[in-house]
């Protein structure tokens, strides 16, 4: 059988993708958003180990450019807004790191986080989601997604980052010669769905991977991230609207 790219991504059957691809006038206006973020149970998800794997090319040395997002730029007060639409993000240097699903490069953007976790696995959320924003070769957009919790001894590319985070929207920090190899578990098992962005315009599609392997970081740096965010930075839960969550084990 002959897939597109995004049936590799996310498991949608050939046909299924090529009719969501060109929807008729009539069935345009009716299709149910897709949009994220999700609640994935781990027993519902379909087993897919036809789907390609997950190969990681990050670098263990890359500068970063650690900035405060505000989504209003043209309100002064918009660093005190402190909701869903605003995060902590580190750009990453064009052409520097990368991952592949079968022959399709996507090169790594940026990373960001949110707390709590925006998706929820098995009914738990977790103290903070790390998201790393991936460009495919004709502008599709791609997601990993990691769970963090606390507990860590520290050392990680997270801590690094959350320790020492940007003081206002106006300040940026230089993070020079972070580890972005370690940045992730060495088991890539991922739940693969089509959702959204969760932030304004909440443009669709994009190609979902969540991490099923959490990452352990130090109490101090999920402490110092919440206390930016006090009300937290998730959007809500929603709805599924007859999707399917595929599970690519990978370890």
């Amino acid at each position: 059988m002959i897939h597109s790219r995004r049936s590799f991504l996310v498991g949608v059957p050939t046909l299924a993708a090529a009719a969501l691809a060109v929807p008729s006038a009539s069935t345009a206006m009716a299709a149910p958003p897709h949009q994220s973020p999700i609640s994935i149970r781990s027993r519902s998800a379909v087993a897919a180990p036809e789907l390609p794997e997950l190969v990681v090319d990050y670098p263990s040395h890359v500068d970063l450019r650690i900035h405060y997002v505000s989504r209003d730029s043209a309100d002064p007060a918009a660093c005190t807004i402190r909701d869903h639409e605003e995060t902590v993000e580190a750009q990453v240097p064009p052409g520097t790191a990368t991952v592949h699903l079968g022959d399709v490069r996507y090169e790594l953007l940026q990373f960001h986080f949110h707390t709590q976790s925006e998706h929820v696995l098995d009914e738990h959320r977790f103290p903070v989601e790390q998201h790393f924003v991936h460009r495919g070769p004709d502008g599709q957009t791609l997601v990993v997604g990691l769970f963090l919790t606390g507990g860590g001894r520290g050392g990680t590319l997270q801590d690094s980052v959350l320790l020492e985070l940007p003081e206002d929207c106006g300040k940026e920090v230089d993070k020079i010669g972070a580890d972005l190899a370690g940045a992730l578990p060495h088991d890539l098992s991922t739940f693969r769905y089509d959702g959204s962005l969760t932030t304004a315009p909440y443009s669709e599609p994009v190609s979902w991977l969540v991490l099923r392997q959490h990452r352990a970081i130090t109490d101090s740096a999920i402490t110092n991230f919440q206390q930016l965010f006090p009300q937290g930075d998730a959007r809500e839960l929603q709805p599924l609207n007859g999707r399917v969550v595929h599970y690519r084990k990978q370890s």
